[in-house]
């Protein structure tokens, strides 16, 4: 429990919201001073019914007055109070509790988009949306219910002050019978944060069978894979409802055995009062009221309580993300700067490089120069490293052993981030967003104008395509480019590159997914970039490549 609120102060660290947790906590102790006037102002006002002639007049009551439309109004008055301090300690709960949560997700989002790529690509995706989606949505739960507490526990104290202030022995007794009774029910809150345990890697699984399977629908259709999905997904669900159903169940089972101990407590404790210790009628009472609310109170106490040690798992499970995250975070220092542009070359130098597990070598002893303005294919068998070269000159990964040089200066992770403004990359699957053509482009280039994305339409091969879209560049491409076609959806990509003005284009087999006709003529394109930019090309095809300067093979790690 207590790794779970220093995880709750870790995330919280660095929010400026001192001051409503000031305003929270004056709110509370009124919450709390008005909820115990109100019901002592009970035992006057049936004293001035004449419920009974004595015990209402001394004390603490001796200064109130004595009519009873004085002190109607004095209890209307407090009522009235009350509810006020109520409604703003309800909005003030939740706004505190609705922010955290809020700053709790961009911190995450931030964490996860600044984070490397060497860390990013070892992580599963589910598990980042098993994070956003249900483990955040826990940690909000689990600090409204802490928000709440201490306003449940204020109350709770003014209703045993108020029967200390009637009958000091008989409260006396019922503090000690309820700390031996919170003492008897703390295994059930230990059994709590274990569910929650539970429900937290359930969540996590559900996400994954989710992900998984949208990622894969299309090879699921054509393998007639449905059943196996369902049934992987169906066996998550149950894991997760079992998870919550344990909880709920166990919270039901508290409340009931609760119901039964506190219901004898108090019967016990009243009759006592009555027949033996002989309490006048008004202080009897309101020593019957402030009891009888007492066992609701006490019971959503304990509930709060299961409750939050159920939820309160996720805030370890949400920093340990976060900070595992920010602990990868890319080099800071180019996270702002202007773009590097180099003049002469761009150089790898006795480059090592390996994955680790089964890939420990992928690349060994790289030597390769860019010179400024070249274009170079590289080709090679699948899985020699090729697409490896590609990352470590994108500043996506760090080498291992040797050296990255742009003009003589080293390729740091402190300056990667500035150097990958200058570089354009593009794979085999052109991804689009569910946006239009605009939006598209924008993405790599924000604010750039339509002349600008219409010339580089225009590079792309695309002038006659657009020019028969009714809407133009407002024209809507669908989810990942679903309403385009193959070569379609790579010359938009490749539009989307040459808007971003990069210094070094990176091209990993960008046409060996399409039909013979249009690799040919997204080849020829990418050809007729030579000499805008430094150009890296990996195709399968060196010998469709005749404007190329220079062609290199890559084979057991190392360039032929």
């Amino acid at each position: 429990m207590l790794a779970d609120l220093k995880a709750a102060w870790r995330l919280r660290s660095g929010q400026a919201n001192a001051g409503r947790l000031a305003l929270l906590t004056l709110l509370v102790m009124l919450a709390g001073a008005t909820d115990g006037i109100g019901l002592a102002l009970l035992v006057p006002l049936l004293d001035s019914l004449g419920a009974t002639d004595a015990g209402a007049a001394g004390g603490l009551f001796a200064l109130l007055p004595r009519s009873l439309p004085a002190l109607l109004s004095l209890f209307l008055a407090v009522v009235l109070l009350r509810a006020l301090i109520a409604r703003a300690r309800q909005i003030a709960t939740a706004e505190l509790s609705f922010d955290f949560a809020v700053a709790i997700r961009v911190r995450a989002y931030a964490a996860i988009a600044h984070a490397s790529w060497s860390y990013l690509r070892r992580q599963r995706a589910a598990d980042f949306h098993a994070l956003f989606s249900t483990e955040i949505e826990r940690v909000e739960h689990a600090t409204h219910l802490l928000l709440d507490m201490p306003a449940r526990l204020s109350i709770l104290a003014a209703h045993f002050i108020v029967a200390f202030a009637i009958a000091p022995g008989f409260t006396a007794l019922a503090l000690a019978f309820g700390a031996a009774l919170a003492w008897l029910m703390r295994g059930r809150l230990t059994e709590s944060r274990r569910l929650g345990e539970r429900a937290s890697e359930a969540n996590v699984r559900v996400s994954r069978e989710i992900t998984e399977f949208l990622q894969a629908l299309k090879l699921t259709k054509a393998y007639g894979a449905e059943k196996q999905h369902i049934g992987a997904f169906e066996a998550a669900a149950r894991g997760a409802e079992g998870a919550d159903l344990a909880a709920t169940r166990l919270q039901a089972n508290t409340r009931l055995l609760l119901d039964g101990i506190v219901a004898v407590a108090l019967a016990g404790f009243l009759w006592l009062a009555a027949s033996w210790a002989k309490l006048p009628l008004a202080d009897l009472l309101v020593l019957i009221l402030v009891f009888q609310r007492l066992l609701p109170m006490l019971q959503s106490i304990q509930e709060l309580g299961q409750q939050f040690f159920h939820a309160s798992p996720a805030y370890r499970s949400v920093a340990a993300s976060i900070e595992a995250c920010e602990a990868a975070a890319d080099g800071v220092d180019g996270m702002d700067a202007q773009p590097i542009a180099f003049e002469r070359e761009i150089r790898l130098q006795d480059v090592g490089f390996g994955y680790g597990g089964d890939h420990p070598d992928v690349l060994r002893g790289i030597d390769l120069s860019l010179p400024a303005g070249s274009f170079t294919v590289l080709s090679g068998v699948s899985g020699a490293g090729k697409s490896t070269i590609l990352d470590l000159l994108g500043g996506l990964l760090t080498p291992h052993s040797g050296r990255i040089l742009i003009d003589g200066c080293e390729l740091t992770p402190q300056i990667a981030p500035a150097w990958r403004r200058s570089v354009g990359t593009m794979a085999q699957e052109a991804f689009l967003f569910h946006a239009s053509i605009r939006e598209n482009l924008a993405w790599s280039r924000p604010g750039a104008s339509d002349e600008a994305m219409l010339e580089t339409l225009r590079l792309a091969g695309l002038s006659e395509w657009m020019a028969a879209l009714p809407r133009g560049l407002d024209t809507v491409v669908g989810d990942r480019g679903a309403s385009l076609s193959g070569g379609e959806r790579q010359r938009l990509a490749l539009a989307r590159l040459l808007l971003r003005a990069p210094r070094l284009i990176l091209l990993d087999e960008p046409a060996s997914a399409l039909d013979a006709g249009n690799e040919e003529r997204i080849l020829a394109t990418i050809a007729g970039l030579k000499g805008r930019s430094t150009i890296l090309l990996v195709t399968h095809r060196p010998e469709a490549i005749g404007a190329a300067d220079r062609h290199v093979t890559l084979a057991d790690g190392r360039l032929m």
